[in-house]
């Protein structure tokens, strides 16, 4: 015996190695004790603890060892062992049939999903169903849920797999992940109705920020920014997610509100050229808007503008189509307000230069030239613009009517 050890001894360290986990000990000691002893039991507890430790290599060569010189069929340890091996060597019919045999002694729910799995892979989705919708209606877990689903998708039978889902929602709740990937299938299906009922009601039951969110993106889709902005008032949510819901709303006042508190906490220049284009937006909207506020906005946005210059330079970024946006902004302020109209010009052409097809950056241009007095590269600009995008655009075809008339 191993370092003049006792059978009864070995055994004792060797199985209180596997009560603690240790696997790859317990494998070395059974090991040892079947060489020592030829005792086949020890060969088997060595596939056991040979399986425990993922080594299944190992643990098939000793399993297959066990039932040939055993001649016993059926052992439960065994034959797990051997499905396990068959599932890793992709002989799959194999693994299905020792299944079935084993599926007889051990009636587990944990054996019958390795084995809906399989069905599911062979695409025998019949058996795979009545599997999963046995374990389902016992446990009513999330795994054999999504294994419903699925197989219902399969078959085409789109409407069960929604009933399914929502009915399993609105009765057991569900995890993050499942919620999540709830919300995901719900919106790609166009069930917005359902999404709504759904997470509404998960929310009424449980009003944390996971639910919450959820139900305002169900809301947003559906256009029903007022009743989402109450919800999003009440949790401490990026404060984007508010200026967006006002901004749909075209709530300017309270945008502009909130683009500043963005801009003050995170110093990001966008924002500030957001503040003040939403209080231009909320005073124009309100018949109050007098040039003194155009100059203080165009001053914002001025300031907005160097800013992110500054932070491309650090960066080595490049401007992007929401920059083309402020400059355009800001360049046709400065030229509708006769506030600079040269200076207006300058900044329209670098919108041009980062979205040259824009027609609106093109009018602005092209207003900016009616404005100086040089309709000729006024009109030549503006009438590049196709009389159908110009009929379209209540601003471009009143534009035109001036520009059209310019000597």
């Amino acid at each position: 015996m191993a370092q003049g050890l006792t059978e009864d001894q070995q055994i004792l360290i060797t199985s209180d190695a596997f009560q603690r986990g240790d696997f790859a000990t317990a494998k070395k000691g059974y090991l040892r004790l079947y060489k020592e002893t030829n005792n086949i039991l020890y060969a088997k507890e060595a596939a056991i603890s040979a399986a425990s430790l993922g080594d299944i290599n190992t643990a098939v060569e000793l399993a297959m060892l066990y039932k040939k010189v055993t001649k016993n069929d059926k052992d439960i340890y065994i034959n797990k062992i051997l499905v396990d091996g068959y599932i890793k060597t992709g002989q799959i019919d194999k693994a299905i049939s020792l299944l079935e045999k084993i599926r007889k002694e051990d009636k587990s729910l944990m054996l019958d999903s390795v084995l809906g799995s399989l069905y599911l892979g062979q695409k025998n989705y019949s058996k795979a169903f009545e599997i999963f919708n046995k374990i389902y209606n016992q446990a009513h877990d999330e795994d054999s849920l999504e294994k419903l689903i699925t197989i219902f998708f399969v078959q085409n039978s789109q409407q069960e797999a929604i009933d399914l889902l929502s009915s399993h929602l609105e009765k057991y709740g569900c995890s993050p992940d499942l919620c999540q990937r709830s919300f995901n299938t719900l919106i790609q299906l166009n069930e917005l109705q359902v999404a709504k009922r759904v997470f509404g009601e998960l929310y009424e039951k449980e009003p944390v920020v996971r639910n919450a969110q959820l139900y305002i993106g169900v809301l947003v889709l559906l256009k029903e920014f007022d009743k989402a902005q109450q919800i999003a008032q009440s949790y401490p949510f990026d404060r984007r997610l508010l200026l967006d819901l006002y901004t749909a709303q075209k709530k300017f006042a309270l945008a502009a509100k909130q683009a500043g508190l963005i801009y003050n906490e995170q110093k990001d220049p966008k924002f500030l050229a957001l503040e003040a284009i939403y209080t231009y937006e909320d005073l124009s909207a309100n018949n109050a808007l007098q040039k003194s506020d155009v100059i203080q906005i165009t001053k914002k946005l001025e300031q907005a503008i160097m800013q992110r210059k500054q932070a491309l330079i650090k960066t080595k970024g490049d401007l992007d189509g929401q920059d083309a946006f402020f400059y355009n902004f800001l360049g046709y302020s400065l030229i509708e307000y006769d506030l600079d109209i040269k200076k207006g010009i300058d900044y329209v052409k670098v919108a041009l230069k980062i979205e040259p097809d824009s027609i609106f950056y093109i009018d602005s241009l092209a207003w900016g030239y009616y404005k100086l007095g040089s309709c000729s590269e006024a009109k030549k600009l503006f009438f590049s613009i196709s009389e159908e995008e110009i009929n379209s655009q209540p601003e471009l075809k009143a534009h035109s009517k001036s520009i059209a008339a310019c000597q």
